[in-house]
């Protein structure tokens, strides 16, 4: 849910503006509202942010163990010396990799010329022979300008490379010259031999430094600290001989920032928002609803703060769209060993993305174990000790269907979307309830399920229920009537009745939007698809009694397998996370517009000043 927020205007005295923000600091409650203009003073830290996460990025991680992380404080003088020796050989080394890369093109370029010293170019060209080097058409070969006498030295794909012989000065050299080098041919290797050792004296010199990397982290931490500070302090609004400051808290938190306040002796108003103010966002689950948080964190959205928290619903119905994608039980099983494994190796890691990861793991299990799919073999399916858990009418394979099983996969997709995007629309209801405007939404889920109806009959080919036209007709007319409902019916419904047009374009959108969670059907198909051809191309292999044959096939096997595992996630990505950020979002209106809620707090145990 998305926790209720207060306005705080926080009033101090001016001259403990610096004091009262460092008890502030340590309440670690209120989001401030930052002005954007900083000054000196900010820029300088922003500079040293700028070096310390250079020299951090400098850094690579190594394997086997890691320094140790570094509590409490650090020296930012002596942070910020290291980091600057970590960047200059850093810049340094990546000077040499440039060089090297130029010296490497410089080869591909010449190698067709051979090897010739261009100092003896230039020293002829003082002594009066210009000499330029071009590659010409035979064309231009042919109608050479007198004055110039060309010696062919290659023939190349469009014409010759030659060295032009430039006789008399008041001749304008009609062609593209090529560039001559600094040194010669032969000479090139050596250098990028010498420029390679250079570059790994640097590397050498960064990786020196790899024991110091939690240090600089923590240095880096400290600064964003003294940033935060800095910013709430500019921030801060002077009025004569008192400053104040505004921001938001959670309704939940104004008992402690009134304590604080009492207790500092400081000025403090605490109202709601006004409308039109961004106000920053929280949302707080249950634990088991925060396992869809790392897909929030990874898309970096954020809802408004006026708009829905969707946490439980994007968990449900993302969990049926995995299942469904995936598809494949054994596929499902791989996920939760490994989802096991990870969570004993990486045990501090947070709890949320291997919660998600079981979730999502035991409901492709599910699914796959009741359509038959287990690795795309059929064989398998057939077996006893998995058979018995197939439903007929979704089963992937023919032999153990009953019916159309395509089309019933595809009309429970259909019913996947409608109820799906039904839950959007009663929220809507609800939120705008008992506002006119709310029946708007009444009409809304009479022309989806319409719509229902109508996709069954184009796509399915099944029967139009005669109740659809009704449905559809119903649900216009009620958004027509209601969805510009602001206090006076009839100028509402004259509104309403004037967008006509544009309901009539968004049913269009009501249709689309249903067909569009066929794709669950599509990809789940075709990730079935690919794995029967994988496991037809290993079967000649493995039956074939020959040991490299039989290798060859479990090879195929295991990177076709793992092919379209990838394949599978990378739909996941788009169409799973689709049907939850596009279509029913839209359906709720949402524009994840969110700001994040930051608290002014304390984040190291203590700062030091630079």
């Amino acid at each position: 849910m998305i926790v209720s927020m207060k306005k705080v205007s926080l009033v101090v005295l001016d001259s403990q503006r610096e004091a009262s923000l460092e008890a502030l600091r340590d309440v670690g409650v209120m989001h401030l509202d930052l002005q954007p203009e900083q000054g000196e003073r900010f820029h300088d830290l922003l500079g040293k942010k700028d070096l310390l996460e250079r020299a951090i990025g400098a850094l690579p991680d190594r394997d086997g163990k890691a320094p140790a992380p570094v509590d409490g404080p650090v020296d930012l003088d002596a942070a910020l010396a290291i980091a600057k020796e970590v960047d200059a050989a850093s810049q340094r080394e990546f000077c040499c990799h440039e060089e090297i890369a130029l010296y490497r093109r410089e080869i591909d370029r010449l190698s067709a010329w051979g090897d010739f010293d261009p100092r003896d170019i230039a020293a002829l060209k003082e002594k009066g022979v210009d000499i330029r080097l071009c590659e010409i058409s035979k064309a231009q070969l042919a109608e050479m300008p007198a004055g110039i006498q060309p010696f062919i030295i290659s023939e190349s794909k469009t014409g010759y490379r030659i060295a032009a012989v430039i006789r008399d000065a008041s001749v304008a050299f009609p062609f593209e010259e090529t560039h001559l080098p600094q040194d010669r041919l032969s000479e090139i290797p050596g250098l990028i031999d010498i420029k390679t050792a250079e570059a790994d004296r640097h590397a050498a010199e960064v990786h020196s430094h790899y024991a110091n990397k939690p240090m600089l982290q923590r240095a880096l931490a400290q600064v964003d600290e003294l940033l935060g500070f800095d910013a709430a302090v500019t921030s801060m609004k002077k009025d004569g001989p008192i400053a104040y400051i505004t921001g938001f808290i959670p309704v939940k938190k104004a008992d402690a920032l009134s304590a604080a306040a009492a207790k500092h002796g400081w000025g403090l108003i605490i109202a709601d928002p006004a409308d039109g103010e961004v106000v920053p966002t929280l949302v707080e689950n249950p634990w088991w609803i925060r396992a869809i948080n790392p897909v929030f964190s990874l898309l970096g959205t954020i809802p408004g703060y006026k708009e829905f928290d969707i946490s439980i619903w994007f968990l449900l119905f993302f969990t049926i769209f995995w299942a469904m994608i995936i598809g494949d039980a054994a596929y499902g099983l791989l996920f939760l060993l490994f989802t096991i494994v990870g969570r004993i190796v990486f045990r501090k890691a947070p709890f949320e993305p291997f919660l998600l990861l079981f979730i999502t793991s035991i409901a492709t299990i599910t699914w796959g174990a009741i359509t038959g799919t287990w690795f795309g073999a059929e064989a398998v399916a057939r077996h006893s000790a998995f058979s018995w858990m197939v439903v007929p009418e979704i089963a992937s394979f023919a032999s153990m269907a009953k019916g159309q099983t395509d089309v019933f996969v595809m009309h429970v997709c259909f019913l996947i979307g409608c109820v799906h995007l039904t839950i959007a629309h009663i929220m809507c209801f609800i939120r705008q309830f008992p506002s006119l405007k709310a029946y708007a939404e009444v009409g809304r889920l009479s022309l989806l399920w319409g719509l229902y109806f109508l996709v069954r009959m184009l796509v399915l080919k099944m029967e139009l229920n005669p109740v659809a036209i009704y449905m559809v007709g119903g649900g216009l007319l009620f958004i027509l009537v209601f969805a510009e409902q602001e206090g006076k019916f009839f100028a509402g419904m004259i509104k309403g009745f004037s967008n006509i047009l544009m309901v009539l374009l968004g049913s269009v959108g009501f249709f689309s939007d249903i067909v569009s969670y066929v794709r669950l059907f599509a990809v789940g198909l075709a990730s079935l698809e690919v794995a029967k051809s994988f496991n037809g191309m290993a079967t000649g292999s493995l039956t074939s009694g020959n040991v490299l044959l039989i290798v060859l096939g479990v090879v195929v096997l295991f990177f076709g397998h793992a092919l379209n595992i990838i394949l599978s996630c990378m739909s996941l990505v788009v169409h799973g996370v689709r049907l939850n950020m596009l279509e029913f979002s839209g359906h709720l209106g949402m524009e994840w517009t969110g700001v994040e809620y930051r608290p002014f707090k304390r984040n190291s145990s203590d700062s030091n000043s630079i």
